[in-house]
């Protein structure tokens, strides 16, 4: 009698097993790939305390990048934080925040940027895009430009062949140090 007890309650577990396993199989409850909305991918790598070296083949300049902050997602762009940009050729930028698109070689810095050339200028401004194929760079908001010769104050500016001519548009005008036009 005892084993005819037990088997019939092996068998009520087992029903009741299979509806369970039925019910949790229903169509809200499949996984099916596609259908469910993914949560964002977290960034490829992040690293505080950076130092990068950039050598370009056929190329003499050499770059070195310093970051308190570096995101890099699977897209290829690089999100700089708190960065300092130095080539060997004496150009330094800095700023606060900066977003590199390594595919298409273009920086984009936003907030305050102070850029400074091997020759002496400095150049003070909010918001740069440089495009380093074309060795181009602008700014659509007002800067300051000081060297040795003076100050000037603009508008706007582009600059080429990595920021050694400039163009300076909008309200422009210029402070110039003692002496200059007397020579």
């Amino acid at each position: 009698m005892w084993v005819k007890l037990l088997g019939v309650l092996i068998v009520l577990a087992l029903v009741i097993g299979i509806i369970s396993l039925a019910k949790n199989e229903g169509p809200e409850n499949t996984d099916t790939e596609g259908t469910e909305a993914s949560a964002p991918e977290p960034p490829s790598r992040a690293a505080g305390g950076v130092v990068m070296y950039e050598k370009k083949a056929g190329s003499d300049t050499t770059l070195v990048v310093r970051a308190d902050s570096v995101i890099e997602s699977k897209e290829n762009i690089v999100v700089l934080e708190a960065f300092r940009l130095e080539q060997s050729d004496g150009l330094t930028l800095t700023g606060d925040h900066a977003r590199y698109d390594t595919g298409a070689s273009l920086l984009e810095i936003s907030g305050p940027v102070t850029v400074r050339t091997a020759d002496g200028w400095k150049a003070d401004l909010d918001g740069l895009k440089w495009d380093r194929r074309t060795k181009e760079a602008s700014t659509d908001r007002p800067l300051t430009v000081t060297g040795t010769q003076g100050t000037i104050m603009a508008g706007r500016g582009e600059f080429f062949d990595d920021f050694s001519r400039i163009l300076l548009s909008g309200d422009v005008h210029a402070k110039i140090s003692p002496g200059l036009l007397n020579n």
